[in-house]
């Protein structure tokens, strides 16, 4: 009969060492593969900490020449081409603000206002994908590079006519989003 060994210390054949190194090399890959999953989730997502920076694009919506103003037997008009430059797909006008000129006063028109106060659009014949739309919701979608003349009558929700020197600004809801702003006369 053989004799019996002891298999405290068995060698491995493919690593050469013993049981309890093979134990330390794979903690130390685990810890390797984590480390590696987590750094390169930060970088791409923001898993651990949040984004680290901000890639997407500002939109940039701006008027196409100058706004009118006017007033008729209708009511107060407001007339304007708007464009959006650059940023995202679509950028949503949720507000526009009327400064008056002389007194300081403003009338802030919420997406509601502007859904009731446009009465029609017309799109740029160039137009590519969408059409320039409106919502109570969301107020005005200018799609990236299209092209708009948006018709209101503003006392739809001021229930009064404007007279005198405004301030027209569109406001885009995004953090450092560029404002548009034109001065028209009622």
């Amino acid at each position: 009969m053989k004799p019996v060994k002891n298999d405290d210390k068995k060698e491995n054949k493919y690593w050469q060492t013993t049981t309890g190194k093979i134990l330390v090399v794979t903690l130390v890959f685990a810890i390797i593969v984590v480390a590696f999953t987590l750094v390169t989730g930060q970088i791409a997502y923001g898993n651990v900490y949040g984004k680290l920076f901000n890639d997407s694009k500002v939109p940039d919506v701006q008027f196409q020449g100058s706004p009118y103003a006017m007033n008729n037997t209708s009511g107060s008009i407001l007339v304007f081409n708007v464009t959006d430059l650059d940023g995202p797909n679509q950028a949503a006008v949720t507000e526009i603000i009327l400064t008056n000129v002389t007194t300081g006063k403003n009338i802030t028109l919420t997406s509601q206002n502007i859904s009731m106060d446009i009465y029609r659009v017309v799109d740029a014949k160039y137009h590519y994908h969408d059409n320039v739309k409106y919502n109570q919701y969301n107020g005005i979608y200018v799609p990236l590079g299209d092209e708009a003349t948006i018709y209101m009558n503003l006392t739809t929700s001021l229930h009064h006519n404007l007279s005198g020197k405004y301030k027209v600004t569109l406001v885009v809801p995004t953090q450092k989003a560029k404002f548009a702003t034109a001065d028209v006369t009622f």
